[in-house]
């Protein structure tokens, strides 16, 4: 029984690296391209926020449940 769940894994984590093969460096250009919009988005939000123009929703508190 567990040989066969473990087999399903293997299998899984086989397919979805035969899948990655062709695809290649295109994931990591994809993830620092995310990651640079990211950084500039929060460079201009700062820029924002300092200069009084916005209100710093980012900092704001969550309000629990009242009990």
């Amino acid at each position: 029984m567990l040989n066969a769940i473990w087999q399903g894994i293997a299998a899984f984590f086989n397919f979805i690296f035969n899948l990655m093969k062709p695809i290649g460096m295109m994931v990591d250009v994809i993830f620092i391209i995310i990651i640079a919009i990211g950084c500039i988005y929060w460079l201009v939000y700062e820029q924002k926020v300092n200069k009084g123009k916005t209100r710093n929703y980012l900092a704001d508190r969550v309000e629990g449940d009242k009990e």
